[in-house]
């Protein structure tokens, strides 16, 4: 009782005024209910008598309990959930090894476009490229992820300085498009000839290049230092494609070395899904794939092989 009247003092002082008041207003009332009608009302004090206030005082303490209580908020108790651990690559491999048993280069790319289509895959790289967090499949993550938009940049502010209107994100997009068809042209190259020539033109001519060029070098027919510039820019643009394309190349085959060719193409979907978007995108034939790896058409490329047929 000490250690509640402690605890709570100012609580008990707080109810004993109320229960005294009450108390009075009570036995006010009975009385004026005992006398005449019409006799004035008269206010008489009562007295509290010690053991009146220790058993509200001990009500209180006995309710207390249950007052808390009713008045604190309430949980409702869930089990707690496991960490979740983000699985290994090695788990990963494991995994679709186990799903798509076999070779897992064969002679179409087929196994490994079922492989990438795969949900495990999928989940794969959502948890690997979190940044990329708009694409539901492995076409769309590509479209994202193989934007080389900081090396194409670098090329655009080399070139475009006052007063030319600074780079854009729409310069960055054509830059691309011009990638990728060099990109696509250049593996033709390895599988037969191409007639380079008009092959680069009609893509000059087409959306989206040609109205970028009329909006970049405007007159350009009229103006020799546009057509300096650009010059320079398709020509240090082509290198820089033949960099990208060569630095996949390397990727590709150093995994080939440490894993062999099989289980080395499996690490190249999970390592560089990026440089394998290329390669499905580019190569019909496995075999001059192959090659390319092994370093045999380092040398081709669309312009090289332009001054070839020119001597």
């Amino acid at each position: 009782m000490v250690y509640f009247r402690s605890q709570y003092q100012c609580l008990f002082n707080l109810l004993t005024v109320g229960v005294l008041l009450g108390v009075a207003v009570v036995c006010g009332c009975s009385e004026s209910e005992n006398r005449n009608a019409l006799a004035p009302a008269e206010t008489v004090a009562q007295p509290i008598s010690e053991e009146m206030v220790a058993e509200v005082l001990a009500a209180v303490e006995k309710n207390m309990f249950a007052a808390e209580m009713e008045s604190a908020p309430q949980f409702e108790a869930v089990p707690m959930a496991p960490m979740l651990r983000l699985p290994t690559i090695a788990e990963v491999m494991a995994q679709l090894r186990a799903e798509f048993p076999g070779n897992v280069l064969d002679d179409d790319f087929t196994r490994i476009r079922e492989i990438i289509a795969s949900e495990t895959y999928i989940d794969y790289l959502q948890r690997t490229y979190p940044q990329e967090n708009q694409f539901q499949n492995f076409d769309e993550f590509w479209a994202l992820a193989s934007v080389e938009e900081a090396r194409y940049m670098e090329l655009l502010n080399k070139y475009f300085k006052p007063p030319l209107p600074p780079p854009t994100t729409e310069d960055v997009d054509v830059l691309h498009y011009m990638a990728l068809f060099e990109r696509n042209l250049n593996v033709r190259l390895y599988h037969g000839p191409v007639q380079v020539n008009e092959v680069m033109l009609e893509m000059m001519m087409t959306e989206p290049v040609h109205s970028w060029l009329e909006q970049r070098f405007a007159g350009i027919g009229a103006d020799a230092a546009n057509i300096l510039l650009l010059i320079k820019l398709l020509v240090y643009h082509s290198i820089l494609v033949d960099e990208l394309q060569e630095e996949d190349r390397e990727k590709i085959h150093a995994l080939f070395v440490e894993h062999g060719t099989q289980k080395g193409f499996l690490w190249v979907a999970l390592q560089e899904p990026v440089s394998l978007g290329y390669v499905l995108k580019d190569f019909t034939d496995v075999q001059v794939f192959r090659k390319w790896v092994d370093g045999e058409f380092s040398e081709v490329a669309w312009w090289k092989q332009n001054e070839d047929n020119e001597k």
